[in-house]
């Protein structure tokens, strides 16, 4: 198993913050959001691990280093970040993706047991983290289940009306886990047709949705409270981050083995 972070946004709402370190970099009680990640993982036992940087790469790069707690990192650059999303971000790491993976974006925290949500899952080809939908505080991708926990169909935000119904939706949290061989036979082979036909400025989710809608994939979610995680995407997501999540004693010293 192995596990890639997509880590090379540039955080502009989180300004003044990020004018002076990475987003993934930003703290949440004492622990950047992408060392938060690294723990669970290493708590899990997952070992290989490739984070994409761009913004701030160098900082990231010193801070983390090519090891982590036993894990081996190795890095990607999207060197392009200002000017594409992250579906380049996912094409410039397609080598990396030789095994079963879990995709994570670097701007969550979240406890391990969501992590271990997606291990425990059976295998199979794609599995989708998610939450009950919270319009209030929540916004981005959404997708629509039947009752066997199967995904009918996903959905970006800005495909989303604003007066339609979306209460029995649920909330993706950006964690995913797919299948080797879901990732070499099905997904990445569109990704990179994509990112070279259609444009680079777009999303994963969006390639992914249209597999689903083609019915050329199975995708299942993993359902998880809304109180376990956080997307930080501005200041409100980290003053809410930080007042809802606290970390433990082990993650705190664990957050020193970057300094």
């Amino acid at each position: 198993m192995k596990a890639l972070i997509l880590a090379a946004g540039f955080g502009k709402r989180l300004r003044p913050l990020t004018d002076t370190i990475p987003k993934p970099m930003v703290e949440v009680n004492g622990v950047p959001l992408l060392v938060n990640a690294l723990n669970n993982l290493v708590d899990c036992k997952v070992y290989d691990i490739g984070i994409v940087v761009g913004h701030m790469a160098d900082y990231i790069r010193e801070r983390i280093g090519s090891e982590y707690r036993g894990a081996k990192i190795t890095y990607f650059e999207n060197e392009r970040y200002l000017e594409t999303n992250n579906v380049v971000s996912l094409y410039v790491a397609r080598q990396f993706l030789d095994d079963d993976v879990l995709l994570l974006e670097a701007d969550l925290f979240y406890r391990k047991n969501l992590i271990e949500a997606l291990l425990n899952t059976p295998v199979g080809g794609c599995s989708i983290l998610v939450s009950p939908f919270n319009p209030e505080i929540m916004d981005g991708t959404i997708v629509q289940v039947d009752e066997d926990n199967h995904v009918q169909s996903l959905i970006l935000g800005k495909w989303q009306k604003k007066d339609e119904d979306y209460t029995a939706m649920k909330k993706t949290v950006n964690l995913y886990r797919f299948s080797r061989e879901f990732v070499q036979n099905k997904y990445m082979p569109l990704i990179e047709w994509y990112v070279e036909h259609m444009g680079e400025n777009s999303y994963y989710e969006k390639v992914l949705g249209a597999l689903l809608y083609l019915r050329e994939c199975e995708a299942k979610v993993v359902e998880v409270p809304e109180t376990e995680w956080c997307e930080v995407d501005d200041l409100e997501d980290l003053e809410r981050a930080r007042k809802n999540l606290c970390v433990d004693r082990l993650q705190r010293q664990c957050n020193m083995c970057y300094d």
